[in-house]
């Protein structure tokens, strides 16, 4: 009795070494996952990639990625082009041992999409290295990629902004809250064929066009017909959106971003917190409500010869958030 009582304790505590070395093991083959990754993408994606945890699942067959980041190509902006919160791709583990990567269910939830065009008039869709080696190979120059296939996506997206920096210094920006919501997607094979088709649903909703998308879309078979952002929203014309700023504050940088923007206020009655200008040739009004507790709500509408402009109002709402999360006092 005395001596498998004193066994016991050993037993424990080398089930707790075990135990404690395979966490560490687990913990540093996501590390390793992780930091390959973000060194090989830019590598085959050709822009810049970075994540905030990755983790792989033996037991459940799942990886799940946090806070993924894909930056803009070289010749544009060193910001972000897309923003992923979390992503779960369900991983066939004996396909992976044999280095192919076979993923019976992808789920992608994308918070944001940032277009962004060049001095140059090039939009950062067309410029990502896989989308022009996707060209290229349909001259005789094929990708040499391991072997990637899909089953079924389930694609999530809430906004797409448009920044054109053709018009330097001031930027045109666009904003389109696109609201996609479990989009299926089957029989994805190719990780350029699955860039593309991202990016292709996101601006299927928009106006924007891409000539080198239409092209890369066209050789691998995925229908781009964008819609007319007229035909999306005619009868609505504002952006609205609750905020964590005083309603003061809100209301001076609303006007200092119209002076930003080159634009002409033509009205403001500060105590209602009221503006209306005049803002890439477009009819604003600004309406601001306080709510109290530093906290604040705000409406902006645009027209342009009565059309309604809801990608305009989106965008200077876009454009106003960004301003007072990077001012926070």
């Amino acid at each position: 009795m005395n001596k498998s009582s004193k066994r016991l304790p050993m037993f424990v505590r080398w089930l707790a070494i075990l135990a404690v070395t395979l966490i560490l093991l687990s913990v540093v083959k996501d590390l390793l996952i992780k930091a390959t990754i973000e060194i090989t993408a830019p590598q085959i994606i050709g822009a810049k990639v970075d994540m905030g945890s990755f983790s792989l699942g033996l037991l459940t067959h799942k990886i799940h990625i946090t806070n993924f980041r894909l930056y803009n190509p070289p010749g544009f902006p060193n910001q972000v082009f897309l923003v992923m919160p979390e992503m779960t791709l369900q991983v066939d583990i004996g396909e992976l041992m044999r280095g192919e990567m076979h993923f019976p269910l992808v789920v992608l939830n994308m918070e944001k999409m940032v277009v962004f065009k060049n001095e140059e008039g090039k939009l950062n869709v067309d410029s990502l290295k896989i989308i022009e080696e996707q060209i290229k190979a349909s001259k005789g120059k094929p990708m040499k990629l391991p072997v990637f296939k899909i089953d079924v996506l389930k694609l999530n997206l809430g906004k797409v902004i448009f920044e054109d920096g053709s018009h330097a210094p001031v930027p045109f920006v666009q904003a389109y809250d696109v609201a996609i919501k479990d989009k299926t997607i089957k029989n994805i094979n190719g990780l350029p064929k699955l860039i593309t088709i991202m990016i292709v649903e996101a601006l299927k909703p928009t106006a924007i066009r891409s000539a080198g998308l239409f092209a890369a879309t066209s050789l691998m078979g995925v229908a781009f017909l964008p819609a007319l952002a007229v035909g999306v929203v005619v009868a609505n014309d504002e952006s609205k959106a609750q905020l964590n700023h005083s309603s003061q504050r809100v209301y001076q940088e609303s006007l200092k971003l119209i002076k930003e923007l080159n634009g002409n206020i033509k009205k403001t009655e500060e105590k209602q917190g009221k503006i209306f200008a005049k803002v890439y040739g477009c009819d604003i009004s600004i309406e601001i409500q306080d709510k109290g507790w530093g906290k604040s709500a705000i409406l902006i509408k645009a027209r342009k010869y009565l059309l309604a402009k809801p990608e305009i109002a989106a965008g200077l709402l876009y454009q106003l958030t960004q301003r007072l999360n990077k001012n926070i006092l």
